[in-house]
């Protein structure tokens, strides 16, 4: 079998695996009454995006689902180590690193987040 004509894979592959991928993934969840959800999905949202301009976040999800009278929002942030969180969240990175409007709309906020080590990645 002549493998020359996947050479232009080649770059492609030596990147891949040489580009560093997040070991933590930081999970957060939150409701809010249904009726102000999408007002705070634009709120959420554009606080999350400056995510990845904190140095060791290596992106972000955010997820919505409507469950009635309330809708449950989950974000999860994915960075290079734990001590990359401690650089954006202070030394208890289990405290939930609230934003400023987020009593205005949370329903029983939840005072702790998740910091799970990435054991599989198939993203």
């Amino acid at each position: 079998m002549n493998l020359s004509r996947f050479l232009w894979l080649l770059p492609a592959v030596l990147l891949a695996s040489q580009t560093p991928r997040a070991t933590i993934a930081r999970e957060w969840h939150g409701k809010v009454p249904s009726a102000r959800a999408d007002e705070y999905e634009r709120y959420l949202g554009e606080a999350v995006k400056k995510f990845t301009a904190i140095k060791g976040n290596r992106g972000y999800q955010m997820m919505r689902e409507p469950d009635g009278a309330v809708t449950h929002f989950a974000v999860i942030s994915y960075w290079d180590s734990r001590d990359a969180i401690h650089a954006y969240a202070g030394a208890e990175i289990a405290k939930v690193h609230a934003l400023p409007r987020d009593p205005e709309f949370l329903i029983d906020p939840e005072p702790t987040v998740h910091n799970y080590d990435l054991v599989v990645d198939q993203r």
